[in-house]
């Protein structure tokens, strides 16, 4: 019986799920939803591993960007790293952010992402300069300033260690407040031992991280 209401709720959980991502693309004019599997992608750039595309929930999206530590958007460029078709850019969108950028290495995500950003309209849009790049994140230069930055489980351990290593180094040449927000956090370990990082804010879905020393009072 158990196992049964299980697979129920499951069952219950994923239609709402596609039912929540078909309304944001039908509401938006693009289309984001969808399941990929990585080995009918052609992959830009050497790191070779990564995970299956599946969108965020928008809702979900909105929650953790509703607990940033720093509520002036306008000082912020916000960077979603492996942001596929680019639903999460354009969540990002109805929020005031200096300017948004996705980073892609699968070449037909980048550029249905492309498509996605042109074809957008919701009255809502509060951000105009939105971009995605097509390459390896762990190639990837962070923008100079402060910095949101969004992970998807978008890759496995080696990869992600990697793009956080980039990160330390980029905080340290010129300090600034950065705050990461990690949904469904398989790899947090990752970022629970950067120096440079401290946990600010979690629950089961999401974790949001910030910079140990800079505060947003401070950094430029």
């Amino acid at each position: 019986m158990f196992e049964f209401v299980k697979t129920l709720d499951l069952s219950i959980r994923s239609a709402l799920t596609r039912a929540e991502g078909q309304w944001f693309d039908s509401t938006r004019h693009v289309d984001t939803s969808g399941y990929i599997t990585l080995d009918r992608l052609t992959i830009a750039g050497s790191s070779q591993s990564g995970n299956d595309y599946v969108a965020v929930r928008p809702s979900v999206a909105r929650q953790a960007l509703a607990r940033l530590p720093e509520p002036n958007y306008e000082e912020y460029t916000f960077v979603d790293l492996g942001s596929g078709k680019g639903r999460m850019l354009l969540v990002a969108a109805e929020y005031p952010f200096r300017k948004i950028q996705g980073v892609e290495f699968a070449v037909q995500l980048h550029r249905e992402a492309e498509q996605n950003i042109v074809r957008y309209r919701h009255r809502g849009r509060r951000c105009r300069d939105i971009r995605s790049v097509n390459m390896d994140a762990t190639e990837y230069m962070l923008p100079d300033g402060n910095l949101v930055l969004f992970l998807y489980n978008p890759f496995g351990p080696e990869v992600t260690k990697r793009v956080f290593a980039n990160l330390e180094k980029a905080i340290a040449d010129a300090p600034r407040h950065v705050v990461v927000i990690m949904v469904n956090p398989e790899c947090a370990s990752v970022a629970d031992s950067m120096p440079a990082l401290r946990l600010y804010y979690q629950t089961k879905r999401f974790r949001i991280y910030q910079t140990a020393h800079a505060s947003p009072a401070t950094s430029k």
